[in-house]
């Protein structure tokens, strides 16, 4: 680039850059004063307010909502500014990451626009620095030079970009900067992508590529399902588009309180915990969906944790009673168990309930037909537990003109009693209410509902269980039904059936409302079952969702023939749409070639980044092979690779490799109790290495007896996806088939 174009780029930077300051400077006196006003309304409130009130004292309360409002509406004022002030501090540390020239249709002026985190104003009210989510901006991302549009409230805007420039700010200094005519060029997504990987998952905003600011800025389906392949920036594009939802339906008042993200652990959680604050917003909610089941839940039942449930579904032998499970396990992750539960539902609500005549003293005070139709019809609108919870109401209700009507037939008796002639209405109550504690137990026995015993119920009646499935009968139903009935009454309930247990009591009882959600996303959800798909139906029928797996990327050997078909068809929203990405920005092209090698899928991309062949080690034995662990991992740090993962298939395994290595290395163990993550040397199960990335990931077991089924084919893959710049794989006995079947071309096998 000329340097009169230097110049002048540098010259508008230190002028805003002074004007960033300023502005800086006043926000942050603004917060002080503010927060020094909110310490002595507060201090005010403490020493001038009625700490003790008298009964009646109407004053006091007055004054005491003034003073609370008052602090209310102050404190307001300082969380406004305090969020003001951070978006300030981003653009003093970096302005801006893009401009683009835009001459619009009609115009002769063409419109310099650059792009940054956070849009900036001058004095005059002119727009310095443009948020990278306002329409416009869209522009960069989407287009090369020449015809370009962009949509905004007033409609499609078209016109010609003229320059595409790229930027690397840091405070008031250009370290970088670049045309291009092409896409968000490679120069400086490679220089990113080369570096060592964070304690946290990093902001992309500076390199979003076309494909991902399709996604992030779809507003068009109530249901997103984004399939991506390993590395293709799922996660980061699903909070770049929460950022994206805040910015645009701001006005409506919509906050990250309104937007709920499903991960797949509290390890995740932390990780990816700093990209919103990094792009000015508030952290969204986040929760896993076990955590739901534990609340939904509550103490009425216990039961096995996803951890521990992955641990048995990877370590299961051939024992007879684990055969009989996993394929237990299998079923009830079908669609045709999903369909099994909703019939059953049908079933209790058509065939459970004893309808029959309520009666007193042979007299029929309430028909059986017509506790019926208030079943049937009246209520038909609610759930079935609720239905019968207003049924009882309602028979209470309609006993009561009876009740009434022998408690004056006794008043009229025992009035000539002397015994009871002092206190007659007392004693007819009384009597009343014993000899109606029949017409009572009439409406409990019929009314009477437990959700977790008709759960029970339905394993324990083999034929029914039968006439339900019907042509999708598993074979060996029997022993399933029986091994599931001896778990529950043991207490031991699996995590496959808590799943259809809450799935069942939402159908019967109905879901705790959650209007305040606004949209939902679901990190890694190739890995939920339909089941789980259902209870999120449940809780957020119309509440558009975004949903991003990968299904070559299903941990669960057990979980097979399910795609976002099916996702679709039990989710059943108004629009959906799904979008692909084929391309994965994490590994190195050498790593891609081999792990795209495991899965035979041609249509897995990677950007041209070099770097070194995947490496197979062998050792003689375990002793051995973690000497050969140790060696390399140092010989890694002495590289410069900060972020190590070592990947077990088992959390036993881990353990064991943890033990063994502890005393050569500062190494830490990522366990399933753990809640946050941290850059380092890590030995994790693989099932907790879902979305993390390493600069180095150390793979254990590769050999035929850890993966060798085809049901491991996907794990294995998900393992060696972890890595961002060296992968090594290391095994005793015979490699794994996932390797042999790979040209030799693809790795390097090592010497030592």
């Amino acid at each position: 680039m000329d340097q009169a174009q230097w110049k002048l780029e540098e010259a508008r930077l230190q002028k805003v850059y002074n004007k960033i300051c300023k502005e800086l400077a006043q926000r942050l006196k603004a917060v002080r004063d503010y927060g020094k006003t909110v310490r002595e309304t507060g201090r005010t409130i403490w020493e001038e307010g009625d700490h003790v009130w008298e009964k009646g004292d109407i004053d006091a309360a007055v004054e005491m909502k003034q003073y609370t409002d008052a602090l209310k509406q102050e404190r307001q004022k300082y969380e406004i500014a305090r969020r003001q002030l951070l978006k300030l501090e981003r653009l003093e540390q970096s302005p801006w990451f893009g401009r683009v020239d835009f001459t619009e249709e009609g115009y002769k002026d063409t419109e310099q626009i650059y792009i940054g985190l956070t849009t900036f104003f001058d004095e005059k009210g002119d727009v310095l620095i443009c948020d990278w989510r306002a329409p416009i901006s869209g522009i960069f991302y989407d287009f090369e030079l020449g015809p370009a549009y962009y949509l905004c409230p007033e409609g499609i805007i078209r016109g010609q970009v003229s320059l595409k420039r790229q930027y690397r700010i840091e405070k008031n200094r250009i370290r970088f900067m670049l045309d291009t005519d092409m896409k968000i060029d490679d120069e400086l997504l490679q220089e990113i992508l080369s570096k060592s990987a964070d304690e946290k998952m990093r902001n992309i905003v500076t390199t979003i590529q076309k494909e991902q600011n399709r996604i992030i800025r779809d507003e068009n389906h109530q249901l997103l399902m984004v399939q991506g392949v390993a590395g293709s920036g799922k996660t980061s594009i699903a909070l770049h588009r929460i950022a994206y939802l805040l910015y645009k339906y701001r006005d409506t008042n919509m906050t990250s309180g309104n937007i709920l993200i499903f991960s797949p652990n509290t390890v995740f959680n932390d990780y990816i915990s700093n990209v919103l604050p990094e792009l000015g917003e508030e952290n969204m909610q986040q929760t896993t969906f076990e955590e739901y089941l534990k609340s939904r839940a509550g103490n009425e039942v216990s039961f096995e944790s996803s951890s521990s449930h992955m641990e048995y579904v990877l370590t299961a032998k051939e024992r007879e009673s684990e055969k009989i499970r996993m394929r237990g396990i299998a079923y009830k992750s079908s669609m045709d168990f999903y369909h099994l539960l909703n019939r059953y539902a049908h079933y209790l609500e058509h065939n459970t309930i004893p309808f029959k005549d309520i009666y007193f003293k042979e007299r029929i005070l309430i028909p059986k037909k017509d506790i019926e139709k208030m079943f049937f019809h009246d209520y038909a609108g609610l759930p079935m537990s609720r239905r019968l919870e207003k049924l009882r109401q309602r028979l209470h209700y309609l006993i009561r003109g009876p009740w009434e009507e022998r408690r004056r037939q006794l008043m009229e008796e025992l009035q000539h009693h002397p015994e009871y002639k002092s206190k007659v209405r007392a004693y007819s109550r009384l009597f009343v209410f014993h000899e109606f504690k029949v017409v009572r137990r009439q409406i409990e026995s019929i009314l009477y509902f437990d959700v977790l015993k008709a759960y029970l119920d339905l394993f324990d009646d083999t034929d029914l269980f039968a006439r339900l499935a019907g042509e999708s009968l598993p074979p060996d139903y029997k022993e399933i039904c029986l091994d599931t009935g001896r778990r529950i009454r043991n207490q031991m309930m699996g995590y496959e059936d808590i799943s259809a247990y809450i799935y069942l009591k939402g159908i019967l009882e109905g879901v705790p409302r959650m209007n305040h959600i606004r949209h939902v996303v679901v990190d890694e959800a190739q890995d939920y079952t339909p089941v789980q798909y259902g209870i999120l139906r449940q809780l957020f029928n119309k509440t558009p969702m975004t949903l991003l797996g990968d299904f070559n990327q299903t941990i669960h050997p057990l979980k097979t023939g399910f795609g976002y078909e099916q996702v679709a068809e039990i989710l059943a929203p108004e629009s959906k749409a799904v979008l692909k990405l084929n391309k994965g920005y994490r590994s190195t092209m050498e790593i891609v070639a081999f792990t795209r090698a495991i899965l035979n899928d041609s249509h897995i991309e990677s950007i041209q980044r070099p770097g070194e062949k995947p490496k197979l080690i062998r050792g003689s034995d375990f002793d051995e092979l973690m000497d050969k662990l140790v060696g390399d991992v140092k010989a890694l740090k002495d590289d410069g690779f900060q972020s190590i993962g070592i990947i077990c298939k088992t959390a036993a395994e881990s353990q064991r490799v943890f033990d063994s290595i502890q005393t050569s290395l500062q190494v830490s163990l990522l366990t399933k109790d753990d809640a946050n993550f941290s850059r380092g040397i890590i030995v994790l199960p693989v099932y907790l290495a879902k979305g993390l990335e390493f600069d180095g990931a150390m793979i254990i077991g590769a050999d035929k007896e850890t993966y060798g089924l085809e049901e491991d084919r996907k794990l294995f893959y998900t393992a060696c996806t972890r890595a961002l710049h060296r992968l090594h794989l290391y095994y005793t006995g015979e490699m794994s088939p996932f390797i042999k079947e790979i040209s030799e071309d693809l790795y390097e096998v090592s010497k030592h």
